[in-house]
Parts: structure tokens; C-alpha cells; sequence
């Protein structure tokens, strides 16, 4: 589960004001002065606060250790398992708190790529709009999953060497059991 915004507010906040009673409590207890309890207490919560600041400012400028997204080109015969090994896996990256697309393309062929064939020109033209999208996609933190037949190793090659941060995972599958599981009777048809 990912933390909403408000949730991750309401949290700091409270750890905040747990902080801040805790900290008037032992100065008041060391002090046994109010007034001086409660000096500290503001001056080391205003220190913190500019000193938080300063500290994420220059974190902000270091490159080490900054994550980028990810692109996993999942390929596979028809029916292999692609959109299911794709779902289960962004469900538990999801569950670690990363952001995960699913780039199924049976779903992208519905939209963006609606003008396209099957002939391999169209097919690679498909696999380059898939990862353009993955590519984008990876640029803003978010981990991709191409899930889509993508039958040549040239295109393949050509997404791969997008970036350093592209994975591909051929998903193998027996042709008797493709022919089983036949979910869009190309098999059938074959």
C-alpha cells in the first residue's frame, strides 16, 4: 500500500507534535522553568526546520543514489502469459511503493497504435510507439511493462538500446499449451 499525500501529512504532522510535547516535557523536567521550557523548545524546532530546509536543497542538486524508471519488455507467444505475469508483477512492485505501467498491447493497439497492422513494418512501428511510451514513462520514476508478442529480435535490440535501464524477459510457453489456452483463436485459425 502507497501512502496518499494527506495520509503521509498527517503522519509527519503527528510525529511532528509527538516531538515537539515530548521535548517541552524533558526541558521542563531539566529546566523546571516553563518559560525556558518552552524557548528551547521553539528555537530547536526552528533550527530543525531551516536546517531540514538547507539539508533537502542540497540533496536535491546530488545525483547518487536517484532512481529512474524502468522499461521491461515481457515477449512471448499469444496466450504465453505476458498481461498475467505483467499484472501479478505490477501488483507487487505496487505493493513495495513503486509506480508501475502496464503497456499491454492489445490495450495500446485499441488506441495509439489503431492505425496499424500486423505486417512486420506495422509490428515494429508498434513496438517502437510501445517504447517511446516505456521510455517516457521512465523518465518520471515509473517502472514500465511492455507486455506485447514483439516476434523480432532486431526491434527488441532497437528498445533495448533505448537506455541502460530496459530489461527483456521472453516469457516461454509449449505450443500445446498455447493451443489450450488459444485466447484469440489464432491457433485455432493456424
Amino acid at each position: 500500500m502507497i501512502d496518499s499525500p494527506k495520509r503521509s501529512i498527517t503522519k509527519a504532522a503527528s510525529w511532528r507534535l509527538f516531538a515537539l510535547i515530548f521535548l517541552s516535557l524533558i526541558s521542563f523536567l531539566i529546566t523546571g522553568d516553563e518559560k525556558k521550557a518552552l524557548i528551547i523548545t521553539v528555537l530547536y524546532h526552528s533550527i530543525q526546520i531551516i536546517f531540514y530546509f538547507i539539508h533537502e536543497r542540497v540533496w536535491t542538486r546530488i545525483d547518487w543514489g536517484k532512481t529512474s524508471g524502468l522499461c521491461i519488455q515481457m515477449t512471448g507467444m499469444s496466450g504465453a502469459g505476458k498481461s498475467t505475469l505483467s499484472l501479478e508483477v505490477a501488483k507487487r512492485l505496487r505493493h513495495r511503493g513503486y509506480k508501475v505501467e502496464i503497456i499491454d498491447g492489445d490495450e495500446y493497439r485499441e488506441g495509439l497504435c489503431n492505425d496499424l497492422g500486423f505486417s512486420k513494418e506495422d509490428r515494429n512501428a508498434n513496438i517502437r510507439r510501445l517504447g517511446f511510451v516505456s521510455k517516457v514513462l521512465a523518465r518520471n520514476n515509473v517502472i514500465s511493462i511492455i507486455a506485447a508478442i514483439n516476434p523480432y529480435d532486431k526491434i527488441r535490440n532497437e528498445v533495448s538500446e533505448k537506455g541502460h535501464n530496459v530489461k527483456t524477459v521472453f516469457i516461454q510457453c509449449s505450443l500445446e499449451t498455447l493451443k489450450t489456452r488459444d485466447t484469440k483463436g489464432l491457433y485455432r485459425r493456424a
